[in-house]
């Protein structure tokens, strides 16, 4: 019986496949959403419980001067960043794992040989320290960090970089994400999508589902064998 990711590479047309890594590929953004209460913690410092919630949609360095005004800190916006860091790639170095599913998944695509790249807001050393943990580094042909790169995924310029990096053409290259709206840029690009849930888009989600090609609650759901007459 054939899994559900083999039965999607006999249907579809795959020359690529770009991947998010946190909370597509790596369940890391429960580390985000406390990693400003935790830098706090270590300064003795108690945050509220929506802390996070008012970091969520800020850059490291917006987070760092709402910090620093918030709580009346003596400390510069890069001193409370580069803290923060720390906490984070703690997680990253010890902690953080794959979504369910995820590890599979790259098997099945390194099996049929489909060439793979990465597209992350993250800083590439915090990539780094998690695919080198699990072992997955290798599976990629470039990880592009939209820091180094220097645009946004709210910008197609970096999508269209790393099909280009796999010869990939657009049409037949897939974003695989979890987010809104790097998903409503790759589309708007010509790109195919696969959806993926998370906590922290779940806000989100009805608007994910719609605009994606496959949605998929995990990755599971794209590698377990199906039963006899099951359908997506």
């Amino acid at each position: 019986m054939e899994s559900f990711i083999e039965q999607f590479l006999k249907k579809e047309t795959v020359t690529g496949m770009i991947f998010d890594v946190d909370g597509t590929l790596l369940d890391s953004m429960p580390v985000w959403a406390h990693s400003g209460e935790q830098y706090l913690a270590t300064l003795g410092i108690k945050a509220p419980e929506s802390l996070g919630r008012e970091l969520f949609s800020m850059t490291m360095q917006k987070g760092a001067e709402y910090i620093r005004q918030t709580f009346e800190m003596s400390q510069t916006p890069e001193e409370i960043k580069e803290g923060i860091i720390q906490v984070v790639a703690r997680a990253y170095e010890k902690e953080v794992g794959y979504k369910p599913g995820a590890a599979e998944f790259l098997k099945e695509l390194q099996k049929a040989g489909v060439p793979m790249t990465v597209v992350t807001s993250n800083d590439l050393p915090l990539v780094l320290a998690a695919f080198q943990r699990l072992g997955i580094e290798r599976c990629f042909r470039h990880i592009f960090t939209c820091g180094v790169f220097g645009s946004g995924k709210d910008d197609p310029a970096i999508f269209h970089a790393a099909a280009k990096e796999m010869g990939s053409s657009t049409d037949s290259t897939w974003v695989v994400e979890d987010g809104l709206y790097a998903i409503r840029t790759a589309k708007q690009a010509g790109y195919r999508v696969i959806g993926v849930a998370d906590a922290a888009s779940r806000q989100e989600e009805e608007k994910i589902r719609r605009l994606s090609d496959y949605f998929v609650s995990d990755f599971t759901q794209m590698t377990q064998k199906k039963e006899e007459g099951e359908t997506r």
